[in-house]
């Protein structure tokens, strides 16, 4: 998010070559139209830097209210990503940005797509949170790993301590629900340049009329 708060909100999905393979042909599976009629660009599948499958998806929006609606869109009421909310509010001085929600992924992958996507992902592969941990046992974190970043204007506090290129970094677990929130405050520079601008007129103003006093007297 920028200053004025516009930005833009990106999701992906990586794949393993067994994932993939599980899933068969990903472009041919994937439904993306909507998505498309709704404002987002989708880009992939690709194969990234990693090994990863990629698929992403991300929409620009000019302000909180359309922010607000694209990150109710990544997995809607029922989803892994609940009551995700951004604010801004504005003073003469600051521009102050909140975010806060929840991902929660204490069923394991159950929420993360519909049902017949999570039929071909799941053949042979359990996908509640008891059914992954019997399947991948100690190794389960390094086999589904699910990452929430958010790059806020100015200088933000938040209940995580990972930072990553100005980005704020949450990693959720399987089987766990972790709570999100964050809070930054930058300078409202446009403002400021105004009240610059004035002051100098007004400085300007006086010592014109200071110089006009003295010649007058002389």
């Amino acid at each position: 998010m920028a200053r004025d708060g516009s930005g833009t909100v990106r999701a992906g999905v990586g794949f393993d070559a067994e994932a993939a393979e599980s899933v068969g042909d990903i472009a041919a599976v994937l439904r993306a139209d909507d998505l498309r009629q709704a404002g987002w660009e989708i880009e992939g599948p690709r194969a990234e830097d990693g090994g990863l499958t990629w698929v992403r998806a991300s929409r620009k929006v000019a302000n909180t209210e359309e922010a607000n609606r694209a990150l109710a869109e990544l997995s809607g009421p029922a989803g892994p990503f609940r009551d995700l909310s951004v604010s801004r509010s504005q003073t003469l001085v600051h521009n102050r940005t909140s975010l806060s929600g929840t991902v929660d992924l204490a069923g394991g992958l159950t929420s993360l797509g519909d049902a017949e996507f999570l039929a071909k992902v799941g053949d042979g592969l359990p996908l509640d949170i008891e059914g992954l941990r019997a399947e991948f046992g100690d190794g389960l974190d390094q086999a589904v790993q699910v990452q929430f970043e958010a790059r806020l204007p100015g200088s933000a506090e938040a209940n995580t301590d990972e930072r990553a290129d100005g980005r704020l970094v949450w990693r959720p677990a399987l089987g766990a629900s972790l709570p999100m929130k964050a809070d930054s405050e930058a300078l409202n520079l446009i403002p400021l340049a105004v009240v610059a601008v004035v002051l100098l007129a007004v400085v300007g103003l006086g010592t014109g009329w200071f110089l006009l006093r003295r010649r007058r007297r002389a």
